[in-house]
């Protein structure tokens, strides 16, 4: 992935698609020196390469030494580096590779990574949304309450009073790795569970090939789930209206915060997508305004270890 850093040690940073620099608030790369211009440089990414353009800045931008004529774009290499406005603000390009999916915080430049086609905000250990690929490869936003939009390439996301760029390059190496190959027939959930509950080991089983996740300890929220969707089809409740629970119910019952329930989902979807299973945007459903959530697979089964 691509960065650039400071040559003192400093700061680094991720670059996006396009990644202006200057002391203006909307700069991806803000740097408060007054010789500094307030969109100083473009640095972007034509597909190919990355190149670097100066916005008629004041005081000029030196690439290898040598100062750039405002407009025009130049390459950038491995190693080149740049100084914006005066050689004490000096980076370097320490690896030219493609840009990559991630959310990158507006106040601190922070980039947070789409690693499996997954990504929470504003951390993924608190997670008060999610960013997610679904199986036709479209990102997702997914609130706490359920609602669900897709989102763009520099989409600016708002979550916890932070403001968050969207950067979704349309087409690298990365986007395809995160594409889920659909598997053949549905699916079955199997909790293999020990006598004292301790531990909750889980699989699923498809018609051509059995998947083992072993046991975490989100597995039990899982079986607690899995527990209320057959409770309700055992008393007719509709198909439809089966196996969901409340948040706040289920946070009393673990004794731990709702907040604390949304990350426990956002860790389970992490661990379905790093066994490359095409469930793992849909392994939790929420329901859309309320604070609702239920197994997204149907068919399920619970033994004793």
């Amino acid at each position: 992935m691509a960065e650039l850093r400071r040559t003192d040690g400093t700061r680094s940073c991720l670059l996006m698609t396009e990644h202006l620099v200057g002391r203006g608030p909307q700069c991806a790369l803000r740097l408060s020196a007054s010789y500094v211009s307030a969109q100083h440089a473009l640095i972007r990414w034509d597909g190919r390469a990355w190149e670097l353009l100066d916005r008629g800045s004041r005081n000029g931008t030196l690439l290898n030494g040598v100062a750039l004529e405002p407009g025009r774009p130049s390459r950038l290499f491995k190693s080149s580096q740049i100084c914006f406005g005066h050689t004490d603000e000096c980076w370097q390009l320490v690896d030219a590779g493609e840009p990559q999916i991630m959310a990158v915080a507006l106040d601190t430049g922070q980039a947070l990574l789409g690693v499996q086609g997954l990504i929470g905000l504003p951390s993924s250990k608190l997670p008060q949304c999610t960013l997610y690929v679904d199986p036709d490869g479209v990102w997702k936003l997914e609130q706490a309450n359920g609602e669900l939009e897709s989102v763009v390439d520099g989409q600016i996301i708002e979550v916890a009073g932070q403001q968050f760029r969207f950067c979704c390059p349309s087409s690298t190496s990365s986007t395809e790795k995160l594409t889920l190959a659909p598997q053949n027939g549905a699916p079955t959930l199997h909790f293999a569970v020990s006598s004292d509950e301790d531990f909750v080991e889980l699989s699923i089983e498809y018609p051509e090939r059995k998947v083992a996740l072993g046991s975490r300890s989100h597995n039990y929220l899982m079986l607690t789930l899995a527990r209320q969707m057959l409770a309700d089809r055992a008393a007719s409740v509709p198909e439809g209206s089966c196996g969901w629970m409340d948040k706040e119910t289920l946070a009393d019952g673990f004794k731990i915060t709702p907040q604390q329930i949304d990350g426990e989902v956002f860790r389970i979807r992490k661990h379905f997508a790093q066994h490359g299973l095409p469930e793992s945007a849909t392994i939790i459903e929420r329901r859309p305004r309320t604070k609702q959530i239920r197994l997204g697979i149907c068919q399920v089964r619970i033994d004793r270890a």
